[in-house]
């Protein structure tokens, strides 16, 4: 072979084995882009994921990756809506809102019986604040954005602060009895079917229509009212102590009390309080700590900015009409000692909020303290592990009804899927004639009494 023939085959050889080299290229390059594109398909058409399902150990947080949507609550129990009186109301309100970050927020823990709807709608949300939706000026209302209200919370977890209205522990139990006492049987069960079972098992199988009697007969082991020598079961002494200790869900405002708000709290949550008892001083200050404007509320305009929200009827409760007692809130001295008695773990969480608010120093926390020794003496004093009682688990309680969540289920997904799909809400189911809606709307939730404003 010559030299000539030689480096035409050579050549050949080499061209065909280039070409070949650059097919298998292609080929193989094919087939990586034909697996990728099925994989992306693939999981575009997987259920949308939440952080709570990847492999990694999660804390517990109400942030999912899924939602697009601004409220918290909404984020955890994906099929339920925020309650319209946890939103604030005016359009001024909605537009700050929106500028604020969740870093910057101060979410509102309102806890029954404390004050908090008077606060509340001063602070824009909506509640029961007969139809008014200005805020009042300040910082304090165009930062608080979120609440956290018996079981839901609508707050993010990294919040700046956590504001508390806190009252004393005897009397918002008083006021919590009273309020949700129902007038009647038939009453309860045509107008709060969701609560039928409950009340009717503490305020109508249970001889607890007083105040009075629940302590004496329930709490006691005595018996009732007017002279009567019969004394409760066993199981209705039970439900006593579990009310009173929150510990079993007779009363909405009972249960969701200062231990459940405070334990659902982050741990490294900062918190704010105003003492019921001294409203106007605790206002001031707080809008001042936060970089407001100092003596914003003056005693003047103080009944106009905190006019008493959502108070209860007592005229229409046929239970005044029979009570054998002074007042709707009597309580012997006997029976306020042993009130205090049970209520002893309550007081100490009253106290662990007060001790850790910032606005507040020594001299007010004393001063808080000071006041409930004239209503609950040396119970006033007693600290973790000094009381009765154990302090209640209520780990299950929080995990029920707080929204820590491990896993969001498919089908609460695909809920949530089509909700963003179709925002529009369900029209509002009216009962009766508007007078009688607007009143069973009053009815919903707490805070019937006079406020004492510290003047």
């Amino acid at each position: 072979m010559n030299v000539k023939n030689f480096d035409r085959k050579f050549a050949l050889h080499h061209q065909r084995s280039f070409g070949g080299r650059w097919q298998a290229y292609l080929f193989s390059a094919s087939i990586g882009f034909v697996f990728i594109s099925i994989q992306l398909f693939a999981i575009r058409d997987k259920p949308i994921s939440n952080i709570a399902n990847s492999a990694k150990p999660l804390q517990a947080t109400n942030r999912f990756s899924h939602s697009d949507i601004s409220s918290p609550y909404e984020q955890i129990f994906v099929v339920e809506r925020l309650p319209a009186y946890q939103k604030k109301k005016s359009p001024e309100a909605q537009k700050i809102e929106k500028t604020i970050s969740p870093t910057d927020r101060i979410c509102f823990v309102h806890v029954g019986k404390s004050g908090g709807s008077t606060v509340g709608c001063a602070l824009g949300f909506g509640l029961h604040c007969y139809n008014n939706t200005k805020m009042m000026d300040g910082i304090l209302p165009r930062r608080t954005t979120n609440m956290f209200h018996a079981d839901c919370y609508d707050c993010y977890d990294e919040s700046a602060n956590f504001l508390f209205v806190v009252r004393n522990p005897l009397e918002r139990i008083k006021s919590a009895f009273l309020y949700e006492r129902p007038y009647g049987i038939n009453w309860l069960k045509n107008n709060y079917p969701q609560y039928y079972e409950r009340r009717k098992a503490f305020y109508m199988d249970c001889p607890f229509r007083f105040l009075e009697d629940w302590v004496q007969s329930g709490l006691l082991g005595k018996t009732g009212s007017r002279g009567s020598k019969y004394r409760v079961s066993e199981e209705c002494q039970e439900i006593a102590r579990h009310a009173v200790w929150g510990t079993r869900r007779y009363q909405e405002h009972l249960y969701f009390n200062y231990q459940f708000h405070l334990e659902g709290l982050p741990d490294n949550a900062k918190l704010l309080t105003i003492r019921n008892e001294h409203l106007l001083d605790d206002w001031n200050q707080i809008e001042q700590y936060i970089g407001g404007e100092k003596d914003i509320l003056t005693p003047e305009n103080a009944e106009a900015a905190f006019p008493v929200i959502n108070k209860k009827n007592m005229t229409k409760d046929p239970s005044v009409k029979i009570d054998p007692y002074s007042s709707p809130k009597y309580l012997s001295e006997e029976s306020t000692n042993a009130l205090c008695r049970h209520l002893c773990n309550e007081i100490v969480n009253y106290k662990k909020i007060l001790r850790r608010s910032v606005n507040l120093n020594y001299l007010q926390i004393e001063e808080s303290i000071t006041e409930l020794r004239e209503s609950c003496g040396k119970y006033a004093d007693y600290e973790e592990g000094d009381c009765h009682y154990d302090m209640p688990d209520i780990k299950g309680k929080l995990l029920n009804f707080r929204g820590y969540a491990d896993k969001v289920q498919l089908e609460a997904v695909e809920g949530h899927k089509q909700r963003l799909e179709n925002p529009l809400p369900p029209s509002k189911r009216i009962i009766g004639t508007e007078e009688e809606q607007e009143e069973k709307d009053l009815l919903m939730d707490d805070d019937a009494y006079p406020l004492p404003y510290s003047l």
